[in-house]
């Protein structure tokens, strides 16, 4: 049996006006929800869900960002910031965080307040050490720290199981925490122009990675449990002090890629026969001799391998 009009009506006119007190700023605000200055926030601070004051050339940023309750994307890169104000870690929603090309001496010590970020970008900044609290950000899906000065990461990064992407290249990192090895949702990690001398075991916990680019360290070795990084398409070993290779690289069935210019190998392990997916190798300055070379490409000849 189906309600009467009149009552159907007034049913359908409640619920609209719960919607509408609920979510005041469809009827208020306009209809862009970026602003690009703080006082065009400030005179709608329940509407705003981006600020970009990216190249304006600020030294600090301007008080009110815990006003904006609603903020999912705060912009302030290519500025001359030193600091980020610990206001910044009261913005309950914020999504995107991007505070690159700056002059960042130091992070919040409350950094991780920001529960609902996914992305933190800060790189090309003079930062020498994440704050610990940085894993409590466990919502973050790209992390990228690259062009610093960093020489250690926290421990606390490992709890960041949701991150697919982390970019810490070009700092001066002597040695990668073993805890990074339960961040298991990794697909791309940047670890090149760095200082790194090995790396723990525990990257084997990186089974979904499919780019791992470790160029321009010092890495005599390599751990067996990278042949547990199964889903490995792209590698890049280029300039380190590699002799010799892992029999486990024979394991990571699905690498299209691998790079390994510059070090000090004379032969690849048989094992590679089994990387049918493999597509290219390329092994520009190391020590391999003509019967070498010969014998390697005996292994894939379906591959390009270039010596030279």
């Amino acid at each position: 049996m189906s309600l009467p009009r009149v009552i159907l009506s007034a049913i359908i006119g409640i619920a609209l006006q719960v919607f509408l007190r609920g979510n005041a700023c469809l009827a208020q605000c306009p209809a862009s929800p970026a602003a690009f200055t703080m006082a065009d926030a400030l005179g709608r601070t329940g509407c705003v869900l981006e600020l970009n004051l990216r190249l304006q050339d600020l030294e600090q940023l301007p008080t009110g960002l815990a006003q904006l309750p609603r903020l999912r994307s705060l912009h302030v890169q290519n500025n001359h910031l030193r600091y980020l104000p610990a206001e910044v870690t009261r913005l309950d929603s914020l999504r995107e965080l991007f505070a690159n090309e700056n002059k960042l001496l130091s992070l919040p010590t409350d950094l991780g307040s920001l529960r609902q970020l996914r992305q933190l970008q800060i790189d090309k900044n003079a930062l020498t050490e994440l704050p610990a609290s940085v894993g409590r950000l466990d919502s973050l899906r790209y992390l990228i720290l690259a062009w610093n000065n960093f020489a250690s990461l926290p421990e606390q990064l490992g709890q960041l199981r949701q991150l697919e992407y982390f970019d810490a290249s070009h700092n001066q990192l002597l040695f990668l925490p073993a805890t990074l090895g339960q961040m298991r949702r990794l697909r791309y990690v940047m670890l090149s122009d760095n200082k790194l001398t090995s790396l723990p075991a525990q990257l084997g916990g990186w089974q979904q990675l499919q780019e791992l680019n470790l160029a321009n360290n010092q890495l005599e070795a390599l751990p067996a449990t990278i042949g547990s990084c199964r889903a490995l398409k792209s590698l890049v070993l280029t300039n380190n002090q590699l002799k010799v290779l892992p029999k486990s690289l024979g394991k990571l069935t699905n690498l299209e890629m691998l790079v390994i210019s510059d070090n000090q190998l004379t032969a690849l392990p048989r094992s590679i026969s089994k990387l049918k997916k493999l597509k290219t190798v390329i092994l520009r300055n190391n020590a391999f001799t003509a019967e070498a070379r010969v014998q390697a490409q005996a292994l894939l000849p379906g591959t390009k391998f270039y010596f030279e």
